[in-house]
């Protein structure tokens, strides 16, 4: 895989540094570029627009929504991973709206961080490991309720929805379900053609969007 470009969008300073000082260390990082503001990451992102981009949930300038139609006009599906400090469900779900693919709390892990950005590079989502947890509860949960997906959707295709969103792999899945590899791979093309969805980045988001929390 080629070197990743990096973006920061952060108001604070030493968050900002101390994002840039460690991945700049990152073996997967090419170069680092932070800055303070939406208009400035806006400038910088024309510069660079083969960047992924890390920002700020309070951001100065701007709103998710704006930031990310702004960003879609220097370049088509702008990969954008947004940090926070608390889950805020309505930025949560503003956020999956305007198109972001990551989603992190601010206490995440390096490591956590480095993944979610080789992720995203790779053009797929990634989520804290509690965001991704909350929502998929939730989501299971009201389609208990509404009964809106749970009439398409057997247990196990439910049970293994759940686990996709949570970012479980395959393989993972697999022995979480006692069951084999393909089988899971079998459940994953059902789920994508009862819900109309073609792929699996496609099918985190249809679960996500489709949560009504709030």
């Amino acid at each position: 895989m080629n070197k990743i470009k990096v973006l920061i969008a952060e108001n604070f300073d030493v968050y900002r540094h101390g994002l840039r000082s460690i991945l700049s260390e990152a073996p997967a990082v090419s170069e680092v570029y932070a800055v303070r503001s939406a208009k400035d990451l806006v400038q910088a992102y024309k510069k660079s627009p083969d960047s992924v981009c890390i920002v700020s949930s309070n951001i100065e300038g701007s709103n998710i929504h704006d930031l990310m139609q702004r960003l879609e006009k220097v370049q088509p599906a702008p990969k954008v991973i947004v940090l926070t400090y608390s889950t805020d469900v309505n930025h949560l779900n503003q956020s999956l709206k305007a198109g972001v693919n990551g989603y992190l709390m601010k206490n995440c892990t390096t490591g956590e961080l480095e993944s979610a950005i080789k992720e995203v590079a790779k053009g797929k989502q990634a989520f804290s490991k509690s965001v991704s947890q909350m929502m998929a509860n939730k989501y299971v949960d009201q389609a208990k309720k509404t009964g809106s997906v749970s009439n398409k959707l057997t247990k196990r295709e439910t049970e293994v929805l759940k686990l996709i969103v949570e970012g479980h792999t395959s393989p993972e899945i697999a022995k979480m379900l006692f069951i084999s590899p393909r089988t899971v791979e079998t459940h994953r093309s059902n789920l994508m053609n009862k819900l109309k969805i073609k792929n699996t980045a496609a099918l985190v988001r249809y679960a996500l969007e489709k949560t009504e929390i709030g």
